[in-house]
């Protein structure tokens, strides 16, 4: 059997996933003073994987029931790194800073995408007849 609300959130938190992996891609090349200038080809990528996690972050925490947990990490990521520019202008301890809270938050969605996973296997091994069997006898005698 499948639960809709946890396909529905697998997907959710798969796709949250994907864009703080962008950013942290984009981060880190932004921290690499040894990389070429960035682009406005770049910048523009930036600014679009933070809008998309500024406009999803809080339905898909709440979701998730992790808006307590992660929402002020989160949003300190995405407020120190306003740009592409500002992260290549960041201290190393605004740097470390930054990097800190984005593990945090990433390694907290990869830990509840593990226990949606496990759930949905939980489902998965739910067998019609199981099912019928459980509500059969879990129900009250009538008098």
């Amino acid at each position: 059997m499948k639960d809709k609300q946890t396909e529905t959130r697998l997907r959710l938190i798969a796709l949250q996933l994907e864009s703080w992996k962008k950013l942290h891609d984009l981060i880190t090349y932004g921290l690499d003073k040894t990389k070429p200038i960035i682009s406005v080809e770049q910048e523009r990528q930036f600014t679009e994987v933070r809008a998309n996690l500024l406009q999803e972050m809080e339905h898909v925490l709440r979701e998730l029931n992790l808006l307590g947990d992660l929402s002020g990490r989160a949003m300190n990521v995405l407020n120190r790194g306003c740009s592409l520019r500002a992260v290549r202008e960041l201290s190393n301890d605004d740097a470390r800073r930054l990097e800190t809270e984005w593990n945090g938050v990433f390694t907290k969605l990869g830990v509840a995408q593990g226990q949606l996973k496990l759930r949905r296997k939980a489902f998965a091994e739910v067998t019609p007849y199981k099912a019928f069997m459980s509500r059969l006898f879990r129900r009250p005698a009538v008098a």
